[in-house]
């Protein structure tokens, strides 16, 4: 599990520099390793967990970029019903809906972990 935990800091470090799926992906499956890993590593399973959410809270460009896109729709949606009276399709956004998600994924994992650690305490 050592591996797996090594592993799983190099992915969540690797996350950091690729642009989209970095953000995304990259630390949902680096996290999934660090979850497993954690009953045998948790140091290293931490590491790696808390750099996938200093990724995602902090150097996701991209996923700002994707809420911002959102806004920008629906404001334009709103603009030209306005000056034409007609609906050209519901844009809504939710207010920072990609980045929670993401956010939520990797917060659950961390509880996850968590949860693992306390029970794989001994008394």
């Amino acid at each position: 599990m050592k591996a797996l935990g090594i592993v799983a800091i190099v992915v969540a470090a690797i996350s950091i520099v690729i642009p989209v799926f970095g953000a995304t992906y990259l630390p949902i499956i680096a996290g999934i390793m660090a979850v497993i890993a954690v009953k045998e590593e948790s140091t290293l399973a931490f590491v790696a967990l808390g750099i996938n959410i200093v990724n995602v809270a902090f150097l996701s460009a991209s996923i700002r970029l994707a809420d911002a896109a959102c806004d920008v729709m629906s404001d334009f949606s709103a603009g030209m019903e306005e000056l034409t009276g007609e609906s050209y399709g519901s844009a809504t956004c939710d207010g920072g809906g990609a980045f929670w998600t993401w956010m939520g994924i990797n917060i659950a994992l961390l509880a996850v972990a968590v949860g693992i650690q306390l029970m794989n305490k001994k008394a």
